[in-house]
């Protein structure tokens, strides 16, 4: 599924952003002190929240992943709280071979540990316990959205027996590997996902490595995977507003590799 592609052309497809319509299961307002990573961290400041309590570094690997995942073409919100059903992020995946959106039911797991085939077995419960009018089919009158993926973000790369389960699952299941660099920096390291999502939209898409410009990151060669489409680069616009945090980096100076 995963292959790393060198292009020497480069194709951008303007993609404005998509509502995310946050069900009424869930909580409308989980946290009224953030709303984004910058937020969250003068929260944490004056809260004097511990960088290695549980509730910190989970909320804080959620926005990472929410930064991350808009590179990816996902634009999400974060739900949090405790009536989340186990969802993170919510919101839409926007395909080049799609007219409309999928929707995209998020979880992000901040573990240091290997992950395992449980994790997807969790996910599989999300996708079946989706909430109303997020779950599979178009909603009723809309034009919204063909289906809903399911999303896993982890900190550790995809194991044999978490590929496996990936490629077995009944769900839509998508895995995307984020490591945190730095202070609110996360790179996409790893995204694989099933034949369900290939049918879905996804056939066509690959995975390539992009390399993103030294003079940004100290002279230090830094790599990323991205989305490509018919063999050319995707780079969607998904419309970042102000004070979302960290913007796409990259778009000058970028370089693929083919190894296949």
């Amino acid at each position: 599924m995963i292959r790393q592609i060198h292009l020497s052309t480069r194709r951008v497809i303007p993609r404005g952003p998509h509502p995310a319509h946050k069900p009424r299961s869930l909580s409308s307002n989980p946290s009224p002190s953030h709303h984004d990573l910058h937020s969250f961290l003068l929260y944490a400041h004056r809260a004097s929240l511990s960088p290695s309590s549980p509730t910190y570094i989970g909320t804080h690997y959620e926005y990472v992943c929410l930064l991350a995942l808009r590179r990816l073409s996902f634009t999400l919100t974060r739900t949090g709280g405790r009536s989340d059903a186990g969802i993170d992020l919510l919101g839409h995946w926007h395909l080049p071979s799609l007219p409309y959106p999928l929707r995209a039911l998020v979880q992000c797991k901040a573990l240091r540990s290997k992950p395992s085939p449980n994790l997807i077995r969790e996910l599989e419960g999300i996708y079946a316990g989706a909430p109303p009018g997020w779950r599979n089919g178009r909603r009723d009158g809309s034009r919204d959205g063909g289906g809903t993926v399911v999303v896993l973000c982890a900190k550790r790369e995809a194991t044999r027996g978490v590929r496996e389960a990936v490629r077995r699952s009944g769900a839509p299941v998508v895995w995307v590997m984020v490591e945190e660099l730095e202070e609110g920096v996360g790179r996409v390291r790893q995204v694989l996902w099933n034949a369900r999502v290939s049918e879905m939209g996804a056939e066509g898409m690959s995975v390539g490595v992009k390399y993103l410009p030294q003079r940004e990151l100290g002279g230090k060669v830094e790599r990323e995977m991205a989305l490509t489409w018919k063999g050319e680069v995707w780079e969607p616009d998904t419309g970042k507003k102000d004070g979302e945090g960290e913007e796409h980096r990259g778009d000058k100076g970028s370089g693929f590799e083919r190894t296949s």
